[in-house]
């Protein structure tokens, strides 16, 4: 039987997902969020697609389809199967009483499959959205960073993702965004249902921008598969 302590948390956990552009501030701000919200955990898509040790397909700006965006082929598999994989954890997570908070940048195919799998639950979604300039920056800003982690996580310079983060440096060098997908994932936030609370970070600090989602979780309030406000 399940005790009623149990009960009580599975009541009052709930699901936030927090989307954006790279570099938007996610991973950030969900930490910081995860923090204040415990017991909670943080479910990054990211981190869902490097499950995959062997055969990983990362995503290129070529698998784009131009007219519409999306992802074409085995790329937009990928991509659907980690935003699914990160809400079925995700609802996991709620269900035992822990709040859950996913990252990633959730757009087109991706979008529809968190619909799917977390279709009719109230779902705290949130999209940052500061203006691109500021994305460019950040980009540059946190190369070392990621160049650091990346070097701790495989401990080797023929890893899944290193040919993407030399397209980032050599496009930092070439004066270029850093971001391949910059433009191609603008258009997907601009096709976005408008649910949820969209929010531009710009000049927040991350306690301060904590202190925005939780102050308007009513307007981040959705039901997912529900398309109008």
């Amino acid at each position: 039987m399940t005790s009623e302590p149990a009960r009580r948390l599975a009541r009052d956990a709930g699901i936030w997902v927090i989307c954006g552009n790279a570099c938007a501030g996610k991973t950030t701000t969900a930490r910081v969020l995860a923090r204040r919200l415990p017991p909670a955990a943080h479910v990054d898509g990211d981190e869902m697609q490097r499950l995959i040790v062997s055969g990983g397909r990362w995503p290129a700006p070529g698998d784009s389809d131009p007219a519409t965006g999306r992802l074409a082929g085995e790329a937009g598999v990928r991509y659907a199967l980690r935003v699914r994989n990160a809400c079925l954890v995700a609802a996991a997570f709620a269900e035992a009483g822990i709040t859950a908070i996913v990252t990633d940048t959730i757009i087109y195919e991706g979008f529809e499959a968190l619909t799917e799998v977390l279709r009719g639950r109230p779902v705290n979604f949130v999209v940052l959205r500061p203006p691109v300039a500021v994305l460019r920056q950040r980009g540059i800003a946190r190369l070392p960073a990621e160049a650091a982690y990346l070097a701790d996580r495989y401990g080797s310079a023929d890893h899944p993702e290193a040919a993407a983060f030399a397209a980032r440096l050599q496009a930092a060098a070439d004066g270029r965004p850093v971001n391949e997908f910059e433009d191609i994932i603008e258009r997907g936030l601009d096709r976005l249902p408008r649910v949820g609370l969209w929010v531009d970070p710009t000049g927040l600090e991350p306690h301060r921008l904590a202190d925005l989602l939780l102050d308007r979780q009513s307007q981040a309030r959705w039901v997912a598969g529900i398309s109008t406000r």
